[in-house]
């Protein structure tokens, strides 16, 4: 029998699926107001012992940031042999799901859903916090186009002076940066990296690095891709190509040195062509 209710929180509807739980809507029990929970129920506990510490984490993580393009999250608790999470409701859609049903994004679009993004990313690295699974499905656009980042499942908490740390391979192939693969070390330009593979995408509409995973990793490790003005014959994109590349760099030192940085580099490449209103 299917649950209505967990803790104290009625599980009206299933808004979103995933490997790591099953999203509700649900209501505020004092305010009433629209929340979300996330679900880690016992079937998905038995079969991946390991997701209880990865919930753990995004709940311990998340909590400790509170920044407007980042979802917010208000409770975490086990009960029933679940183990739930308790956060902001965004009326919106990720944009996995705009991918997937071939939308079409405006350069200015791209440029703002991007920057806001680089945004929420400055924040979080100020604070020690790497995301590391940047992608389109933890990318959530509202109905106002404020972009909102979710899902801080195997984010990273620096924790040595250099900034790097030590872990395996994890996240999304076409996402994961190059000495992901190749070392054990690692800060936040893995982030960078990730969201200039999304800049391209959201660009051109194809993804940067396409393939099987394997393939994917070696493409991303040894091969440049093309500039997005030369994906589909796209002058009007050629002021990005400087910028995505460097973004997508497979050395981290020659990317950019900060989320803030690679942001103001996006909005003055952007500057000429919205001015002149390219269509």
């Amino acid at each position: 029998m299917a649950r209505e209710r967990l803790a104290s929180y009625p599980l009206l509807e299933v808004i979103g699926r995933g490997s790591m739980g099953i999203l509700y809507k649900t209501l505020d029990p004092r305010s009433r107001r629209s929340l979300a929970i996330k679900v880690l129920p016992p079937e998905l506990l038995a079969q991946e012992p390991d997701f209880l510490e990865q919930f753990r984490n995004e709940a311990r993580v998340a909590r400790s940031l509170s920044h407007p393009g980042i979802v917010s999250v208000y409770e975490y608790g086990e009960e029933q042999g679940c183990a739930y999470i308790v956060m902001e409701y965004v009326e919106g859609r990720s944009l996995q799901q705009h991918f997937e049903d071939k939308v079409a994004f405006e350069v200015a679009t791209a440029v703002s859903l991007t920057s806001q993004l680089l945004e929420a990313l400055q924040y979080a690295h100020e604070k020690g916090i790497w995301h590391r699974d940047v992608k389109p499905a933890n990318i959530l656009v509202a109905r106002n186009g404020r972009t909102k980042v979710t899902d801080f499942g195997i984010a990273e908490v620096a924790v040595h002076e250099s900034g790097a740390t030590s872990r395996t391979v994890m996240g999304t192939p076409g996402y994961i940066a190059p000495e992901t693969y190749l070392t054990d070390t690692f800060d936040a330009r893995v982030d960078l990296f990730a969201a200039g593979a999304l800049l391209y995408r959201l660009l051109t509409g194809e993804p940067a690095f396409e393939g099987t995973a394997q393939q994917i990793m070696v493409k991303v490790c040894y091969e440049t891709p093309p500039p997005p003005s030369m994906r589909g014959n796209r002058p009007k994109l050629r002021p990005f190509d400087a910028v995505v590349l460097k973004a997508l760099a497979r050395r981290p030192e020659d990317r950019f040195a900060s989320a803030h940085e690679f942001r103001d580099a996006l909005v003055a490449a952007a500057l000429p062509g919205i001015a002149a209103q390219e269509p």
